[in-house]
């Protein structure tokens, strides 16, 4: 009788040993790939995110790209200006304006590995003066779009606001503007994300990302 018991309380150990082997092992796993991007990572794809804007902007109101030379999102803004660009029409006591944005940039590493697209309005209500303040509705999709190593996509889109208003017919400083929405990324890491930035400009030459994106947390220049 003593052998079988003893060999039943064997055969128990046995299978409990197994059981946290494959279980630590499953955590081992997991703790490794967890399914985030790395800080690096999310920081390249706001940083994206923000030259692509400004490419659009300077498209919109008719500045040409310099070859080599890195659009600067502060110089862009400054030029969302009613004297500068048409689509301005008088309503009595001042003017309305409305400047459609509609551009596709190729990704870092071209277009043949992805693009990304500005598409929305920009409007403005102003004195006769030209004061007022502006309103937004931008919606920048990625698709395909291969960044530090990931390709990533729309989820559906990444939506931004601007927050900006002109005192005689010029942008005041500071300019702020607030990137929210969603993406999808992979394929390893692989998931989608949420993104909760604010990109503050407080000179032609100064400007910040600070926030959330995709769980990492975001503070640097664009």
């Amino acid at each position: 009788m003593f052998p079988i018991k003893n060999n039943a309380y064997a055969c128990l150990l046995a299978v409990a040993a197994m059981l946290s082997l494959l279980s630590g092992g499953c955590g081992s796993n997991s703790s490794h790939n967890n399914g985030n991007m790395s800080q690096a990572q999310a920081q390249a794809v706001t940083q994206q995110v923000s030259e692509t804007l400004a490419q659009a902007l300077d498209s919109a109101f008719g500045v040409p790209p310099v070859s080599g030379v890195r659009p600067s999102l502060p110089a862009a803004v400054r030029n969302i200006r009613p004297d500068l660009s048409s689509g301005c029409t008088p309503n009595g006591s001042g003017e309305t304006c409305n400047w459609p944005i509609s551009y596709v940039a190729g990704c870092p590493q071209g277009r043949a590995l992805g693009t990304i697209t500005v598409a929305g309005d920009i409007e403005a209500t102003l004195s006769g003066a030209g004061d007022g303040s502006v309103t937004s509705q931008l919606a920048i999709t990625p698709d395909g779009c291969t960044i530090s190593n990931l390709v990533i996509n729309g989820d559906p889109a990444i939506d931004v606001g601007l927050n900006l208003t002109f005192a005689n017919s010029a942008p005041v400083f500071p300019i702020t503007l607030t990137e929210g929405g969603g993406i999808s990324y992979g394929p390893n890491p692989s998931g989608s994300c949420k993104l909760n930035v604010t990109y503050t400009i407080t000179s032609e030459t100064s400007c910040t990302i600070t926030g959330t994106a995709c769980g990492q947390s975001i503070n640097g220049g664009c």
